[in-house]
């Protein structure tokens, strides 16, 4: 079995779930031919660094990303920064001839995003982008059913990202708010609707798109706070510089017409990130936040048979059965994350390997994004 050592860069919530993946990855895919080994991680906050250096088991720790990059036993380089320094980050690691493994949307904004594709396109080492939610085990089979023709032609699609991490006027202001750092809910979650529906039924071909900013300030955060902190009334304001809601209507390249949204500011959704899929012979309807069941309507011949079906995760569904072995067992979140690490180290060992999403993903998901924006200040319908 090869041995991979990892340098983890950001380690916040996200580089927290990314370094407990590839150790759940030797625990859960361990007949694999490949074991990463946790050689290095960084933060700015060096308390915060060499608590995560005790807490994964890494063999060291350091403030410095460069110092993950330049290590001679760092193969994957895994990137979980705030986005406006993915680009940097990245362009380093080519320097350095690394594996990339880049949370998503990877750039700040889509033109960063495309020059990553560029720049990685005819790279020698394989790049990996973090939207794990289609590896559920049911949008596995969801797309199954696609491609076997047993939903018939698409007619309608309805995806969206609901998340309620900002609703609260009180969220303290964060990188996440700052229009020079990146773009909002456009790149932080509808990235992730917009992927999901070019991955379920294919090319977009043309939006029209809107985007808004509801809460305009946010209390400052102290120092290494996440986006899910909570100020005092108290707190000094400061003014949100990018969009909390987008929305889109979508044409795809054959002939499904759909709709996309996603909000960061809504009560009410947690994680709500769904799609509803319209077809001639069926219709199917999944949402995260119960993610091990899927609703599932298929034309029956006789009519009084006719009616959404409640299906729930089982090890006969993909992926599934690397986790637990009971039928309608619940997986989570971090089990997606392990199934994409596993699926990037695969493509690592294999480079025939085609079930992975690189960054030419992200390149897609950013031209629509780029589409939205033409097509909210031209308030026109934009081609992709």
């Amino acid at each position: 079995m090869k041995e991979i050592g990892v340098g983890v860069i950001g380690m916040g919530w996200m580089g927290e779930v990314h370094s407990s993946a590839y150790i759940n990855y030797k625990l859960k895919f361990a007949n694999k031919n490949i074991s990463p080994k946790l050689i290095i991680c960084s933060e700015i906050l060096k308390e915060r660094a060499k608590a995560a250096k005790d807490k994964f088991g890494f063999e060291e720790y350091t403030t410095s990303w460069q110092a993950v990059v330049d290590h001679p036993k760092v193969e994957v380089v895994d990137i979980t920064t705030p986005n406006a320094l993915h680009l940097e980050i990245i362009k380093y690691c080519i320097q350095k001839g690394k594996h990339i493994n880049c949370e998503k949307p990877i750039g700040a904004f889509p033109k960063e995003t495309l020059e990553a594709y560029d720049l990685t396109k005819n790279y020698s080492k394989q790049t990996c982008v973090g939207f794990n939610y289609r590896w559920a085990p049911l949008v596995q089979y969801t797309k199954k059913l696609i491609d076997e023709g047993k939903i018939g032609k698409i007619y309608s699609y309805r995806g969206r990202f609901f998340s309620c991490y900002a609703a609260d006027e009180r969220g303290c202001y964060s990188w996440r708010f700052e229009k020079e750092n990146g773009l909002g809910a456009i790149t932080d979650i509808m990235t992730h609707a917009i992927d999901m529906a070019l991955y379920l039924v294919g090319d977009i071909k043309s939006v029209n798109g809107t985007l808004k900013t509801f809460i305009s300030q946010r209390p400052v955060a102290k120092e290494g706070a996440s986006h899910y902190a909570k100020a005092d009334k108290n707190a000094v304001l400061k003014e949100v510089t990018n969009d909390d809601y987008v929305a889109a209507r979508i044409s795809f390249q054959n002939g499904c017409e759909g709709f996309i949204d996603a909000s960061r500011i809504f009560f009410g959704p947690t994680s709500e990130h769904s799609f509803e899929i319209y077809g001639s012979k069926g219709s199917i309807k999944w949402n995260f936040e119960e993610m091990n069941t899927l609703h599932l309507f298929l034309r029956e011949e006789d009519e009084a048979a006719m009616g959404y079906r409640k299906i729930y995760s089982s090890p006969i569904h993909p992926y599934h059965h690397y986790f637990n072995p009971s039928n309608g067992s619940s997986i989570g979140y971090d089990e997606l994350k392990v199934i994409e690490i596993a699926n990037f180290l695969e493509k690592i060992h294999n480079p025939k390997f085609n079930n992975f999403v690189d960054f030419e993903a992200a390149a897609k998901v950013a031209k629509v994004i780029n589409a939205i924006i033409s097509s909210y200040e031209s308030k026109k319908e934009e081609n992709i």
